[in-house]
């Protein structure tokens, strides 16, 4: 497996996660990853297609994809920022090689077989950012629509989280320690915001993830001063899986949206 390592955080205890796939013609075939981003505690996502059909938490899940990255056989999370820009990690994709191939599905969900996914072509590489482990990259659209003008985009705070507020991440995973060969189906993981100052341009989080989340939107909840924008971009986590005291880390929307700024979005 050609698994790419977290280039900013090569520190024990504190890894990235992408996650390894086979290639897309081979149904349902994707395999976990050998990173280790947390699962805090017990196992708290559900199904995106659980939630209610009306609430925002849903709308906002439909502008989140399975981000597949045959030119280094990963796969990793990604979200609509604009009609034709995705957001991921900087080590999902971290060059324009990286990006060579590169296609989101956006409809990657429980109920939906592998032959209904629909891919974008997300291939050109747009701008990376190591210090803040953030990438860019643009879509071209699908039988004359963007992406973003099927499933929407995101919306990123203008501000950052307080302290304990509710948060919650939508992103493309499955438990594969539990049930090796399950189908990383696009997931709900609600938590709350425990540090936002874990470092410089970091917040820290309860919510649960595993290596294939790389890249996915932190949002605040319902209620919160930014309930249900974009409040960090999930990266790291930090512990071992299933302990209550492991966590996981995201770079805050202040830091997201000086980089944004400065292509113009």
């Amino acid at each position: 497996m050609n698994l790419k390592i977290v280039r900013a955080f090569l520190v024990v205890g504190l890894t990235g996660c992408g996650a390894s796939e086979l290639p897309m013609d081979v149904p349902d075939a994707e395999l976990g990853s050998n990173e280790s981003n947390v699962i805090v505690g017990s196992v708290n996502w559900t199904a995106a297609t659980s939630l209610s059909s009306t609430s925002t938490e849903r709308a906002r899940s439909k502008a989140v994809g399975y981000l597949s990255i045959p030119a280094v056989g990963s796969r990793c999370t990604a979200w609509l920022v604009a009609d034709d820009k995705v957001i991921t990690n900087n080590h999902c994709i971290g060059s324009s090689a990286d990006a060579v191939g590169a296609r989101v599905s956006f409809n990657y969900e429980d109920g939906v077989s592998s032959t209904s996914r629909i891919w974008y072509d997300c291939s050109t590489f747009v701008r990376t950012w190591t210090a803040e482990d953030m990438t860019v990259i643009q879509c071209k659209p699908l039988n004359g629509y963007l992406p973003g003008q099927v499933y929407g985009k995101l919306t990123v705070a203008s501000g950052n989280a307080a302290n304990n507020s509710a948060m919650y991440i939508v992103h493309q995973n499955c438990d594969y320690n539990a049930t090796p060969g399950c189908v990383p189906t696009k997931k709900y993981s609600p938590g709350k915001v425990l540090n936002t100052n874990a470092t410089s341009n970091e917040l820290s989080y309860n919510a649960d993830t595993l290596g294939g989340s790389s890249g996915s939107p932190v949002l605040g909840g319902a209620g919160t001063t930014y309930a249900h924008q974009v409040i960090g971009l999930h990266h790291v986590g930090v512990g071992s899986n299933y302990s209550s005291s492991a966590y996981n880390r995201g770079v805050e929307a202040s830091a997201i949206k000086a980089r944004l700024s400065s292509i113009g979005l």
